[in-house]
């Protein structure tokens, strides 16, 4: 699955994606993520059909199906759970057993046989998640999956995703304000701003710090100036952090050959939540 340079406007010729690239491979989980109105569900309706008209190429690979759960999933709201399945699993012709694998799997026996209009918000994503594997997809596309559900439905769908993506060798884009949550399941992470990919995110940077050097105020300024390369440098007031996966002593031998020497010296492993701020916050000033 792959996007080229691929662009969409709205009326008044409102941007909502600006020359994307972008690919997904099976047998991988990519994350999303981006503030509201970034581009995040428009991006996901173009790779699951929703949308079809745009600028720019869409490349699936030979008879690709792709499954989706986006926004709010559509239910017949007056019939129950069951029904629902039962309608869609006969119309892409699911098998009794895939349908009974699923629904284990999402922990749903239990309320399958209520109306839909008298579920939760977690268990209506559930069924939504459910509906989207019928068609036994290649890939999927899970726009905000664990909206409404507690930590422990959290933790069952993320790993039934996971599992998903080892058993069945699908690809998974999956978005969520959670960072933790995307950087738990994720290889990797698009960070998209006003409708353009600003940056992406290895979830294999277990040696990266996030570095804190606090200076006087007579000597911030000149510090900043010194370690302006750094990645994700910023500064706030007496404070300059950065993202660093290497001996800190060359930076601070650095420093003091020009007697410029840090008050304070803190590290902590970074995270997806370190990096996306630092996307977010643009060019330190």
């Amino acid at each position: 699955m792959e996007m080229k340079r691929l662009s969409k406007s709205f009326k008044k010729g409102e941007l909502a994606l600006s020359k994307v690239d972008f690919t997904m491979q099976r047998g991988e989980v990519v994350g999303l993520v981006g503030p509201n109105g970034a581009g995040k569900t428009t991006l996901m309706k173009v790779l699951s059909g929703i949308i079809v008209k745009y600028d720019g190429e869409l490349i699936m690979g030979d008879q690709a199906k792709v499954g989706s759960l986006i926004e709010k999933p559509k239910f017949f709201p007056n019939r129950s759970g069951l029904y629902n399945i039962n309608y869609f699993s006969a119309l892409y012709g699911a098998s009794n057993k895939q349908m009974d694998d699923i629904i284990e799997s999402l922990k749903m026996a239990s309320y399958l046989k209520k109306k839909v209009k008298h579920y939760s918000l977690g268990m209506k994503q559930r069924l939504g998640i459910a509906l989207a594997l019928i068609s036994n997809p290649d890939y999927l596309i899970l726009d905000e999956p664990t909206n409404g559900m507690d930590p422990d439905g959290i933790r069952n769908i993320l790993g039934y995703v996971r599992e998903l993506v080892k058993e069945r060798n699908i690809g998974v884009l999956i978005s969520s304000h959670i960072l933790e949550d995307v950087e738990n399941i994720s290889d990797r992470v698009y960070v998209i701003k006003d409708g353009a990919f600003v940056n992406q995110y290895s979830c294999d940077r277990e040696h990266e710090q996030v570095i804190s050097l606090a200076f006087s105020e007579g000597e911030v300024h000149k510090a900043f100036s010194m370690l302006g390369n750094e990645e994700g440098i910023n500064k706030q007031q007496n404070l300059i952090s950065f993202i660093y996966d290497g001996d800190m002593k060359p930076i601070l031998q650095h420093l003091g050959q020009q007697e410029i020497y840090p008050t304070d010296v803190k590290s902590k492993s970074a995270t997806l939540e370190d990096f996306y701020f630092e996307q977010m916050k643009g060019e330190a000033k």
